[in-house]
């Protein structure tokens, strides 16, 4: 019985980090798309949050409580998400940057 209340909260984050890696992807599949005609620091921006979301994906706590699991979980996936948005926001830069380019 342990064992499957274990499972149910790995479950969770399993799923919600492929929901999370899915949304990144799609993020890059954009960041790709609109990287042409902008300031290559953006790139540079974008692959080094790539890499700092690699990064917090393979992070771990240990060998923990299941109450401190459960912090550091909500804490890494809190962390992803403001990746997620930072990356977001360089891809809006970058779309901004291409529009303004092509009108002039």
């Amino acid at each position: 019985m342990r064992s499957t209340h274990f499972e149910t909260p790995v479950r969770r984050w399993a799923v919600q980090a492929v929901v999370l890696l899915s949304t990144m992807v799609a993020g890059i599949w954009l960041g790709v798309v609109y990287a042409q005609g902008h300031d290559v620091r953006l790139d540079e921006a974008f692959a080094a949050l790539q890499k700092a979301a690699a990064l917090v994906e393979a992070s771990s706590a240990g060998q923990v409580s299941s109450s401190t699991q459960h912090r550091f979980d909500r804490h890494v996936d809190k962390a992803l998400a403001n990746i997620q948005d930072a990356m977001d926001h360089i891809v809006a830069a970058a779309a901004a940057a291409e529009a303004d380019g092509r009108f002039q």
